[in-house]
């Protein structure tokens, strides 16, 4: 029998007052609308989901973004089931499939680097492979699986890539001959936001305007004179048309994810700051042993001096 998980009396009134500082920023938001952003932050969940919870807008995505030509789809239920009791859980932000081609579809938003986001989704993709084939199956007849991350952060390359260029896609190729397809049923795509920049007006394609609203959908104050076929996404995006729970659960929504990144961002620069310090450190205590051993040679102090740009008195002090 498991024992009642408890939390130190220190930690537990910290979530506590976490709890009621949300609780009143929310309210405070909910008696001043007028400091609400006119649209929906599209990073936060919750607009996420809302957003691209309504098949028009979703199905323009699909086809705007992808290599595929989809003309209806239908909604997946956001968890899958696992095989074994040992499988961990898939959970997805919003997955659907292709009514007529059965092609599934995964899309995710991810705001903060993690370091195994890509092997998650692999997860996720080969999870909606592997519940194609049913027990006892004669042949393995796979229908296409897309996997989409919308990543708010610049995701790491090797070798070169085109300047700049914001969408990236991956499937199985043969790797001395790009063209050699093994298999184009498991496919990835990751637009990273912050690769993209130009303003509204200057972007070319459907493609960089997802781009441009998943990143800045909140910062617009009213719909631009050229919504350039956009229009439903900002219809659907205003906060002054939200019902008062569905405003408050995005006000929640979005005040819990700000939390979660400015905490995240600073501790990622205080681990830079910190590395960098230690680097600077072990630096100079390399560079001082490597003068004690050149004095002890009898190097003389003025060539060191000359050659460090240290005072003699400096590195007569390390002796």
């Amino acid at each position: 029998m498991c024992s009642k998980l408890t939390l130190d009396p220190t930690v537990e009134q910290m979530l506590k007052d976490y709890e009621q500082d949300r609780i009143d920023k929310v309210q405070e938001l909910l008696d001043h609308p007028e400091n609400i952003p006119v649209f929906m932050d599209f990073k936060v969940d919750y607009a996420f989901k809302y957003i691209l919870g309504h098949k028009p807008i979703l199905l323009k995505l699909i086809n705007d973004i992808l290599p595929v030509d989809v003309s209806d789809i239908e909604y997946l239920p956001s968890e899958i089931p696992v095989v074994s009791p040992k499988e961990k859980r898939s959970v997805f932000d919003v997955i659907c499939t292709a009514r007529h081609t059965d092609e599934r579809f995964i899309v995710e938003m991810q705001c903060v680097p993690d370091l195994d986001m890509d092997n998650r989704l692999l997860y996720y993709g080969c999870s909606l492979i592997h519940l194609q084939i049913e027990r006892g199956a004669k042949t393995y007849d796979l229908k296409p699986v897309y996997v989409l991350c919308v990543a708010n952060y610049n995701r790491e390359h090797d070798g070169n890539k085109n300047a700049g260029q914001f969408f990236f896609g991956y499937q199985f190729r043969e790797l001395s001959q790009p063209k050699d397809i093994l298999s184009q049923n498991l496919q990835f795509f990751f637009l990273e936001l912050p690769r993209l920049q130009k303003v509204w007006d200057k972007l070319e394609t459907n493609a960089e305007r997802w781009c441009y609203l998943f990143g800045n959908l909140n910062n617009f104050a009213k719909v631009p004179d050229n919504p350039a076929g956009f229009d439903a996404v900002f219809d659907l995006a205003r906060t002054d048309e939200l019902d008062g729970s569905d405003l408050k659960k995005y006000l929640t929504s979005m005040l819990d994810e700000y939390t979660v990144y400015t905490t995240t961002e600073y501790a990622r620069r205080e681990g830079y700051r910190k590395g960098a310090e230690e680097e600077r450190i072990k630096a100079q205590a390399e560079k001082e042993a490597l003068l004690k051993s050149l004095l002890s040679l009898g190097t003389p102090i003025e060539t060191l001096a000359q050659a460090t740009g240290l005072t003699p008195e400096a590195i007569q002090a390390l002796k």
